[in-house]
């Protein structure tokens, strides 16, 4: 048994979803976000589903688009309730919803392993200069002594909000995020101990 559902998807596409632009290209206007917002991630939308609030000057290269992009999930029984099963991406085109759910888990598990790589090459450089680690047990600590000569975007939280860890003397250094399940000690946690970083488990 199914259930089709239509929706409004919300999408503030700010941080991970922020449209490049060149200072040498005209303004991006409504018709040309629409088209792109419509096969995002793969998809085949129809342009009446895709609706632009506003499309506003961000930081540098950058504008941020607010929009709302009209789709449909399928449902089925899961025991005594209900799960989301699929998502619809066009006409007659249908994604399995865990896969979208994997995709984002695995893009947010890679973009914090590459914001502790930054804060690790910023420990690196701070040692090189002066001859030791931060010693300390918090994160906020090591960003004020990083920023903003030794790290010039720092970040002291993961893709899923939850701050790093740090614990670290003169000659080494512990870097972890909680991962996907926001909790620590847990097979999904990424971590770089003194440079080098352990992938989370699979």
């Amino acid at each position: 048994m199914t259930t089709g559902a239509g929706a409004l998807l919300g999408l503030a596409l700010l941080a991970a979803g922020t449209l490049p632009f060149a200072q040498s290209r005209p303004p991006l206007d409504a018709k040309r976000v629409r088209d792109l917002l419509r096969r995002l991630g793969g998809a085949e939308l129809d342009t009446r589903q895709v609706h632009i609030k506003s499309i506003d000057p961000g930081i540098g290269n950058q504008v941020i688009v607010e929009a709302q992009i009209e789709t449909a999930f399928r449902l089925e029984p899961d025991g005594r309730e209900w799960r989301v099963a699929e998502i619809r991406l066009g006409d007659q085109q249908w994604l399995p919803l865990e896969l979208v759910e994997e995709a984002v888990r695995r893009e947010k598990a890679r973009r914090t392993l590459a914001l502790l790589q930054q804060l690790a090459e910023g420990l690196d450089a701070y040692r090189r200069d002066r001859g030791r680690y931060v010693a300390a047990e918090e994160v906020g600590i090591v960003l004020d002594q990083l920023a903003p000569r030794y790290l010039s975007t720092p970040s002291g939280a993961d893709l899923w909000g939850t701050p790093f860890k740090y614990r670290g003397a003169a000659g080494s250094y512990r870097l972890a995020s909680a991962g996907p399940d926001r909790a620590w000690e847990t097979r999904d946690d990424l971590v770089v101990e003194n440079g080098s970083p352990r992938a989370p488990a699979q």
